[in-house]
């Protein structure tokens, strides 16, 4: 049962899970019956054939009488549970993109409100190497197959369906960011006090005309007794170097690898099949993916299309993280769902 979290003190929490108690079993893999398996795709295949722009489409559009409530219980897991969950079976090779586009984002108006994923205004995002260097500063992970370090999304909930999986590799990787609260905790507090004050994060250069190339906020925060973590990744190694940001001090030098060297022991390894749809709390867990080989045919190369979902019913965060967890919005960006990686910039 989850206690009231308090900073600089152990957290009790059932999202604060070790990886043996994942790996060891099934739990948090949910089966899609039959009967909720027709009830999806024939609400996708619905939206494609009335031509309606995804953009628009909210939960009453897609309506799932036998299938809400299986829904309304996952968002209860994600909410006061480990805080994710692998739903297993959805028949992609069967139907085309467009109808897997929209099954993704069908199923994503039960947990929450889409946000764009770039300056595109791209709400349905496409995870699949372009062949881009993830040194560049500009450049983001999911744009590349190399391995990625452990990190949330800046969103109340991650939701990614695997279209394709990888010729090798690119396994899926999660942890729980409240044992990694408390095992730092365990080790060095100055760290943790350190991690709760505010870190610059890069914006990737998706930003308007005069705005800062960055934003503000802490690794580790806390409200109304709730925990939130965000992960100290690349994104917040990235900023200290533009403009107006602060070059780490030592302290959090030692922190963020400190932190960096404890969660791959904290993380269970994910088998991700083609047709899982997996929902991650962005609170409360940190995900990652190993780098991996591709394909050679671009039919058969790895892809998984990917949501940002907010929902404030999830917990409460302090108003900083909230006013960050909105999505990347640019002047004058147009909400659009595209359906192919190569429209994603």
């Amino acid at each position: 049962m989850r206690q009231k979290a308090e900073k600089l003190y152990p957290i009790k929490d059932p999202a604060g899970w070790l990886p043996e108690e994942i790996e060891g079993n099934t739990g948090w893999v949910y089966q899609f019956p039959e009967n909720e398996i027709t009830e999806i795709i024939s609400a996708a295949k619905g939206l494609v054939s009335r031509g309606e722009d995804l953009t628009k489409v909210v939960k009453s559009d897609f309506f799932l009488p036998q299938t809400a409530k299986t829904f309304a219980e996952i968002f209860e897991e994600l909410k006061d549970g480990r805080g994710f969950v692998q739903m297993r079976g959805l028949p992609v090779s069967e139907i085309n993109r467009a109808e897997a586009a929209a099954v993704i984002w069908g199923v994503g108006t039960y947990f929450g409100s889409p946000a764009s994923q770039n300056a595109e205004g791209h709400l349905l995002g496409h995870v699949k190497d372009l062949g881009k260097d993830y040194r560049d500063p500009t450049v983001r992970g999911y744009q590349t197959k190399a391995a990625m370090t452990f990190h949330s999304d800046p969103c109340d909930m991650v939701a990614l369906l695997c279209l394709n999986k990888a010729k090798s590799g690119g396994e899926s990787r999660v942890a729980s960011s409240v044992t990694l609260y408390n095992e730092l905790l365990a080790r060095r507090p100055d760290c943790v006090a350190d991690l709760c004050d505010d870190f610059y994060w890069t914006l990737h250069g998706e930003i308007s005309p005069g705005q800062d190339p960055w934003y503000k906020m802490p690794v580790f925060s806390f409200l109304d007794g709730f925990f939130s973590a965000r992960g100290a990744s690349t994104h917040a190694r990235k900023a200290q170097f533009l403009p107006g940001a602060e070059i780490w001090s030592e302290l959090r030098q030692e922190a963020v690898s400190l932190y960096q060297k404890l969660v791959p022991d904290l993380a269970a390894d994910l088998p991700f099949e083609q047709g899982d749809l997996q929902i991650l709390n962005s609170h409360v867990t940190l995900h990652s993916r190993r780098p991996y080989e591709d394909w050679e045919e671009t039919d058969k190369k790895r892809h998984l299309l990917r949501l940002w979902l907010n929902n404030v019913a999830l917990r409460p965060v302090p108003e900083i993280v909230r006013e960050n967890l909105m999505g990347i919005e640019v002047d004058g960006f147009v909400p659009k769902a595209p359906l192919d990686a190569e429209d994603v910039v």
